[in-house]
């Protein structure tokens, strides 16, 4: 090659170009040096080429000198960081390449020199990645196609027990615990070979045998070509969450239990609150909390309303003749009569020792009779059967139908009354109150 052809080949290379001469005189420098280090070739040949070479190459001499006694080609891409000089004065990251030729019988050294600091800000990138993975408090998987794994970062030797070198090579099968069905896995599979990302979380074994939770995220990996190269899997060690979080539920299946065991409690207490126990029927509190509410609905709404106040005629005899038990007896059957014979929204009330009220809702003065004369031949039958305990016991009841302008006091008073002319009367019958506005 001669000395014209060569300087245009030179010129026409992408990277900035210099020949050299044994004496290290830059000979030849091409158009692209003054872009990459600030030199016009014209006034960069002719110099030592040492102008180019950092302070910190002060032994480049004796190189260069070495290179001309044992010439040999030095590709670029070794990996070495070289360091070019500007015209400025300010250092570059560049990549070298030496290519010695003879050019009219002497012998020179073309050096190609490419800025690499794209390439070295790259690798650092790459480097800094790579830490931040290795360091990473999730642990990361990566696998090839058949699920081999090639790369784990610490989290996971952490997470699983086993070192990485146990690790690389084998396949996530080694940290099966058996709490999966093999469909599961198959779905598992399934879904990534698709192309797809699976999260899920798996239940996996530690070297130790110990099992653990993981939540577990894996995504194909594309080449170039968009074919799934490689499988990554991000995965974290829920283990004491998925335990907190069944503690927690625990916890609260507890506490749901013991709200409706109070809530029950509460429901019974209330209940023996307003309940008389040995009839089941309500009590004395309940019908002064009622009677007053219903009194002024019926008197809203314009309905029939009737209160009945009933007594057990000679009960002292039979306590005093056949003992405490068996009055309670006969109180309590009574009470089951009551019960029996009571309409949706009646109330009947034990209103102390034997005597009764029943509020008749939307009952008339004649309905209220009716079901009065019920009560008295119900409770009739029934002393028939236990005479020998009755002492003949009957029934005394008094009736009065509410008015529209009347107090719950006045309608107990009429009702009391009412009673009261019964039991004189000879007792065993029913008497109506005459109306508290007549």
């Amino acid at each position: 090659m001669d000395r014209s052809s060569g300087a245009q080949w030179l010129d026409a290379m992408p990277d900035a170009v210099v020949v050299v001469s044994t004496d290290g005189r830059i000979v030849h420098a091409n158009a692209r040096c003054e872009s990459l280090l600030g030199w016009p070739p014209a006034e960069l040949e002719g110099q030592r080429v040492e102008v180019l070479v950092p302070e910190r190459g002060v032994d480049h001499a004796d190189h260069r000198a070495g290179f001309f006694e044992s010439p040999r080609l030095r590709p670029m891409g070794l990996g070495v960081e070289l360091g070019a000089l500007r015209r400025d004065g300010v250092e570059i990251s560049v990549d070298i390449g030496l290519s010695p030729i003879e050019l009219d019988g002497e012998s020179f050294v073309v050096a190609s020199i490419r800025d690499a600091s794209q390439q070295r800000a790259h690798l650092e990138d790459l480097h800094l990645k790579s830490i931040a993975l290795d360091e990473a408090a999730s642990g990361i998987v990566i696998t090839d196609l058949d699920g081999n794994i090639l790369w784990v970062n610490r989290a996971v030797a952490r997470m699983t027990g086993y070192t990485r070198e146990e690790l690389i090579g084998a396949t996530p099968r080694l940290l099966r615990s058996g709490a999966h069905e093999d469909a599961f896995y198959r779905d598992l599979w399934r879904t990534i070979r698709a192309g797809r990302t699976w999260q899920g979380t798996i239940v996996n074994r530690r070297k130790d045998g110990s099992h653990y939770h993981e939540e577990q995220t894996i995504a194909p990996v594309r080449n170039a070509a968009g074919r799934v190269s490689y499988y990554i899997a991000v995965k974290q060690d829920v283990t004491d969450r998925i335990a907190a979080e069944a503690a927690l539920r625990a916890a609260n299946e507890a506490l749901e239990r013991q709200v409706r065991e109070i809530e029950a409690l509460q429901a019974r207490l209330r209940e023996q609150a307003i309940r008389d126990p040995l009839t089941g029927l309500f009590n004395r509190r309940y019908l002064d909390e009622t009677l007053a509410r219903e009194v002024a609905r019926a008197q809203r709404d314009r309905v029939p309303l009737t209160l009945a106040m009933i007594d057990l005629d000679h009960f002292k005899s039979v306590n005093d003749r056949f003992g405490h038990t068996a009055g309670d007896r006969l109180l309590a059957s009574f009470g089951r009569i009551l019960h029996a014979q009571k309409r949706s929204g009646d109330f009947a009330c034990r209103y102390g020792g034997e005597e009764f009220a029943v509020v008749l809702v939307g009952a008339t003065l004649d309905g209220g009779i009716a079901r009065a004369e019920g009560w008295r031949a119900g409770f009739a039958a029934l002393t028939a059967q236990i005479h020998d305990e009755t002492d003949a016991t009957t029934l005394s009841v008094g009736i009065a139908e509410l008015d529209a302008e009347e107090l719950v006091a006045d309608l107990l008073a009429r009702a009391d009354a009412a009673l009261y002319r019964a039991k004189a009367e000879g007792r065993d019958r029913v008497v109506a109150a005459p109306s508290g506005s007549g």
